[in-house]
């Protein structure tokens, strides 16, 4: 019997799948748990946008926020569930049988 040769690019997806779903999970963890202030950063920079945006375009009156810091956070913390989630899900089902 010959032995599969899709063996080396299973493992290599499967390497690639863990390394994105740690890095958005620790990425997603970070504006989650707003460390160095991540999440209002990024509610200033979005605020920023909108305002560049708004001026390019010729609008001066308000524009409408779409996130808050808070949003920012709980949209963080999406990735965060979904990356670590898809990570421990094996060995959990593995040890439960």
């Amino acid at each position: 019997m010959r032995a599969s040769s899709r063996g080396p690019f299973v493992f290599v997806v499967i390497l690639l799948l863990l390394a994105f779903f740690l890095t958005g999970g620790v990425c997603g963890l970070w504006v989650a748990l707003d460390v160095k202030d991540s999440a209002d950063r990024l509610e200033r920079w979005h605020v920023r946008n909108l305002d560049l945006r708004a001026q390019a375009a010729g609008h001066l009156g308000p524009h409408d926020r779409l996130l808050t810091a808070t949003g920012f956070r709980v949209v963080g913390g999406v990735p965060a569930l979904l990356g670590f989630g898809l990570i421990l899900a094996p060995p959990v089902a593995a040890l439960l049988g």
